[in-house]
């Protein structure tokens, strides 16, 4: 747990000679950092790989915006609880700016789906948490809240939401200091005169900049400079229903150990489909997804366990989306400077020593490269909060923050699991 007067964790301040930047990734991530930094005066270049925003992880039809509780009060929950509340209020910031946001704000049922959700749920009863925020309903309050029969008590999240990803993509970068550039593929890193230039396949450079911030989803290890990283790649399909007679009364968003939508409307070749999106699933070690019927089918097992009455409603079925997302072992995501390698392992080699009384020397970074990456399934609640930490951190402006914000970033600072392993003495990755 990140404490006070910890100087691997202290970020110095910066001098920018432009404020300029080049993001890596147009997906939820690099999209809410480049926005985030074009509001502070920032001119920023987007690249993107593909064809259009949002069309890896970020890229389902519809994915929730939740907070994430814990039995008792925790750095966590914490967390999860301020990017839930940022995220909404940017959405909103967004739609009155005149964007157009595929979204809703019809609320979070998290059922008591098993024993260890049914401790949380007593556990939260007592806290007197308050009710715009988190009801704590028995069985008949969460049929009533959810329009459908649903024999189970549950957490009920007011504010909760279900968006359309690549709507929330196309609104961020539809800024006037914003320029993407599609079909840009970001291969290689090398610094250059105190300017970091991008290289593409061919080794050439496709843009340069003081500043890059790597927000490429799951490959945000694939560059020299971010190697040492520790993460999981988790590959995950989403499955399309057609809405039935019944389920179209659902009115909130239902988790258990997935996540239901109500129904959505969605266009396909102009044709509009009314569409309950679920899922998605949790598959390690796929590295190249591909739509298939086996992962709709464990879907709907899971559906089928916890929602039956739902689940047996479903007969037309399709798959929807599948994508790899990156997950961190502790899953708070990267938020910040990389570290310089050399420069841990040469100065805080023997803090499993547990020397607590010696003075280490401040930390020193790659300068002018940053991360922003391995939010797992929960980028479209968190990612705009931890695009505005950094923001801030580039613009020096942490100092001003709030103390939970400057905590908040230390629990994602981009060094943490090297300083672990060094208290552990299991420096590993040396350079």
């Amino acid at each position: 747990m990140p404490k006070k007067n910890q100087p691997w964790f202290k970020y110095p301040s910066y001098r920018w000679q432009k404020q300029q930047a080049i993001v890596i990734g147009g997906g939820i991530a690099g999209c809410q950092i480049a926005w985030h930094l074009c509001e502070q005066g920032w001119k920023v270049t987007l690249l993107e790989r593909h064809k259009a925003l949002a069309t890896e992880a970020s890229g389902n039809a519809a994915g929730v915006i939740s907070p994430k509780m814990t039995a008792l009060p925790s750095i966590g929950e914490d967390f999860y609880r301020h990017a839930f509340e940022y995220t909404l209020d940017l959405i909103n910031t967004l739609e009155k700016r005149g964007e157009i946001i595929e979204w809703d704000s019809s609320g979070v049922l998290q059922i008591t789906h098993n024993k260890r959700e049914e401790k949380r749920w007593y556990a939260l009863q007592n806290r007197s948490l308050a009710s715009n925020f988190i009801q704590l309903l028995d069985e008949q309050q969460t049929t009533k809240t959810a329009g459908i029969s649903l024999p189970y008590k549950s957490s009920y999240f007011p504010k909760g939401a279900w968006v359309n990803p690549r709507s929330l993509t196309k609104a961020l970068a539809n800024h006037q200091n914003c320029t993407v550039k599609y079909q840009t593929q970001a291969l290689e890193l090398v610094n250059k005169d105190n300017m970091w230039q991008v290289l593409n396949h061919k080794q050439q450079a496709i843009a340069q900049s003081e500043v890059v911030i790597i927000a490429n989803g799951k490959d945000l290890m694939g560059f020299q400079q971010t190697n040492f990283l520790a993460g999981m790649a988790v590959a995950g399909q989403t499955t399309l229903a057609e809405a039935s007679i019944s389920t179209k009364n659902l009115k909130t968003i239902i988790g258990h150990e997935g996540y239901l939508t109500p129904a959505v409307d969605r266009k396909v070749n102009s044709q509009v489909n009314t569409q309950h999106v679920f899922g998605a699933t949790f598959e390690r070690e796929v590295s190249s997804p591909k739509l298939n019927n086996k992962s709709d089918e464990l879907n709907l097992t899971n559906l089928q366990r916890y929602l039956p009455n739902i689940a047996k409603t479903f007969v037309a079925c399709e798959s929807g989306h599948t994508a790899v997302r990156m997950t961190t072992p502790d899953r708070f995501p990267y938020v910040g400077a990389l570290p310089d390698q050399a420069f841990y392992h040469k100065t805080y080699h023997d803090l499993h020593q547990g020397k607590q009384y010696k003075e280490y020397a401040e930390a020193e970074y790659q300068t002018g490269l940053f991360v922003l990456g391995g939010f797992g399934s929960r980028g479209l609640t968190t990612s705009a909060y931890c695009a505005n930490l950094l923001s801030n951190l580039l613009n020096n402006k942490l100092q001003q923050s709030q103390h939970s914000e400057q905590s908040h970033i230390k629990y994602c600072h981009p060094a943490r699991f090297i300083i672990k392993h060094l208290k552990r003495k299991q420096a590993h990755n040396k350079p």
